[in-house]
């Protein structure tokens, strides 16, 4: 009985010395992406809290929405883009859990998003890859979520969920001109988006 409770607490402190190993690990591998990431920040392209915005990116939107144009275009830079993310995100959170930046890393027909969430003293990087295809269509998708250097895409069907939820989003804005034009197309690249929407 007793040799069977020693081997119990023995395997019992193996698993836990692994964990923590494994953990310690994980989260020195983290450290050390985030200060590489970090450095690597071009701060032309980074929203931070607290953020005010000044209206301009409301009043484009709205021009683009109001007018009377057959077709108008909609053109905003990696910046405007992150500050729209980080004002939008403060309604989807608790006091608890805040986003605290927003850097876009803008390309040719794909955008990296990162996101650092906050919680109390805590902090992590997520981001997702924003792809668009040469096609001329509004669609666009993600090819993996990540946390840090870490890939989250291929546990939960996240990509597959995330990626419906867009296709839909789309569509229902479409088909029911929530956004007062119809979106025919958008473009990623280099230094800014163009959204294109044709009246209905």
């Amino acid at each position: 009985m007793k040799k069977n409770l020693k081997i119990s607490i023995s395997i019992f402190l193996l698993c836990v010395l692994l964990i923590a190993i494994v953990s310690f690990i994980l989260v020195s591998n983290y450290k050390t992406w985030e200060r590489r990431f970090e450095r690597n920040i071009n701060e032309y392209n980074l929203a931070i809290l607290p953020y005010e915005s000044d209206g301009s990116v409301e009043m484009k939107i709205a021009k683009f929405t109001l007018s009377n144009e057959n077709t108008e275009s909609l053109i905003l830079s990696p910046y405007e883009i992150s500050s729209l993310i980080l004002l939008t995100s403060k309604e989807y959170f608790d006091k608890d859990i805040t986003v605290r930046r927003v850097y876009v890393e803008p390309g040719n027909f794909r955008w990296n998003i990162y996101m650092e969430f906050v919680y109390k003293k805590y902090s992590v990087w997520f981001s997702v890859d924003i792809n668009k295809d040469d096609m001329q269509t509004a669609q666009f998708y993600i090819t993996d979520i990540k946390l840090g250097n870490y890939s989250l895409g291929r546990y939960f069907d996240l990509v597959y969920q995330i990626n419906t939820g867009i296709a839909n989003t789309i569509l229902t804005v479409n088909e029911n001109g929530f956004s007062g034009r119809y979106l025919e197309n958008i473009e990623l690249m280099e230094d800014k988006i163009v959204v294109k929407g044709s009246r209905y």
